[in-house]
């Protein structure tokens, strides 16, 4: 399994998991959008849950949960491709 595929399945458990945490069920593809519109919302309904996600993906990655800006927070997909590059940046940093 290539690291983004990996980096991309630790972070649908973690989405998940934050999500579900009110008992509601989530279901997540790569493109599910994280926040919508009023016709159609996304699965993230409350600031705070990118406040949970975002301390996990620090946590879990070695990021600084400032590295991900609003732009990686479109789906799981942008998010995957945020959190690898930070990765890939901090090891490169630590060469």
């Amino acid at each position: 399994m290539s690291t983004i595929a990996s980096i991309q399945d630790r972070i649908r458990e973690i989405v998940i998991d934050v999500l579900q945490a009110d008992g509601a069920p989530v279901e997540l593809t790569a493109e599910t959008p994280f926040f919508g519109t009023e016709d159609h919302p996304g699965v993230i309904q409350d600031s705070l849950a990118i406040l949970e996600i975002a301390s996990r993906l620090a946590e879990e990655f070695g990021l600084m949960p400032s590295d991900l800006g609003e732009e990686a927070f479109q789906n799981l997909t942008t998010l995957s491709e945020q959190v690898a590059l930070k990765v890939q940046e901090n090891e490169l940093a630590a060469v």
